[in-house]
């Protein structure tokens, strides 16, 4: 006879709980699977502390130091001092609840509460990947970055623009590029002009796609408009730093036995940062209320550039597909009254 036990499904321990979503979040999150997001240690060491921004200090290279001085017996040699400066990320401190009625459950039989505890991890994955596609908006509606770092067929999606794309990067373009994201139309195209190449690693169960030698990320969050012009993103190494902490009130559960006839509910909250590096938040920037919000993220002016633009390793690529790809929209139907 199997041993019976109290399991993840019949009771939520707030400790445990908040480790688990943590772990299968990093384990399933896609983007950090991708490469994409860099799980940052010295970033999530900030998280707790006060404040709202993780501050990343950062000395210039002395590479872009000025010329050296001809060497006499008759001048003092010259020193020159090193150039620092710093970068700030924001903190997302976060929270979602879901709830459920002890009728509900009893009714449908459903196990909300098992579906709630497995889901959780997935849903802060999705907010993962909104963060960063809110951030890259507003990071190349940034014009001095935009200038620099996108670049706009003026023709239409192929090879020859994004190797264009790519060349933005200057004389580091094949050494720093590898993920291409993209969303299905985009990767459709890609398919019908034979710019992909499947490979199959050695102890891998699943072959990659990569165009270039770099791996193809297919995300239908990537914006695509009405007339079919696409944005999609090349990413370098390293080029998003990102951690996730959590709060010691991380989870709670909370009954009200007289809230429609009795409630559970299961609060989950965490702090986490997602930077573009080489960018940081302005110092002009404040945020409407406590937190940044993602309708702010997408602001050109909350960003900065303050390092060599060659140092941001993404690129943007805006490019028109052909029609035959530009997904159709359902027609809008006129809300039924009254049932």
């Amino acid at each position: 006879m199997a041993d019976k036990f109290t399991s993840l499904a019949d009771m939520i321990v707030p400790e445990v709980f908040a480790n688990y979503v943590m772990n299968l979040s990093t384990k399933t999150n896609r983007l950090i699977q991708s490469g994409i997001l860099t799980n940052d240690p010295s970033l999530g060491g900030q998280l707790l502390a006060p404040g709202d921004f993780v501050n990343m200090p950062f000395i210039n290279d002395i590479a872009d130091a000025d010329d050296p001085q001809p060497w006499t017996d008759t001048n003092d040699i010259e020193v020159e001092g090193l150039t620092s400066g710093k970068q700030l990320a924001f903190k997302f401190r976060q929270a979602k609840a879901f709830g459920y009625t002890d009728i509900s459950s009893l009714v449908s039989g459903a196990p909300v509460q098992q579906v709630i505890a497995q889901r959780f991890a997935p849903y802060w994955n999705f907010q993962d990947q909104k963060i960063l596609n809110h951030i890259l908006k507003g990071v190349f509606s940034n014009t001095d970055i935009a200038t620099a770092k996108s670049f706009t067929d003026t023709d239409t999606f192929g090879p020859k623009g994004f190797l264009a794309a790519i060349g933005r990067l200057g004389d580091l373009q094949d050494s720093t590029f590898n993920k291409i994201a993209v969303n299905s139309a985009t990767y459709a195209e890609m398919k019908a002009q034979q710019m992909i190449e499947t490979v199959q690693p050695a102890n891998a169960v699943t072959p990659i796609n990569t165009y270039n030698g770099m791996t193809i990320v297919v995300d239908d969050d990537l914006p695509i408009t009405d007339d079919g012009v696409s944005t999609s993103y090349v990413f370098g190494n390293g080029s998003v730093g990102y951690s996730v902490a959590s709060p010691s009130d991380a989870v709670e559960t909370e009954r009200q036995a007289r809230t429609q006839g009795g409630r559970t509910n299961v609060i989950n909250r965490r702090v986490v940062t997602t930077h573009v590096l080489g960018t940081s938040v302005a110092k002009s920037f404040v945020p409407a209320g406590q937190t940044v919000t993602y309708a702010e993220l997408e602001k050109g002016d909350t960003w900065a550039s303050i390092v060599d633009p060659r140092n941001i390793k993404i690129v943007q690529y805006n490019a028109k597909l052909d029609k035959e790809f530009i997904p159709a929209k359902p027609a809008q139907k006129e809300p039924t009254v009254g049932k």
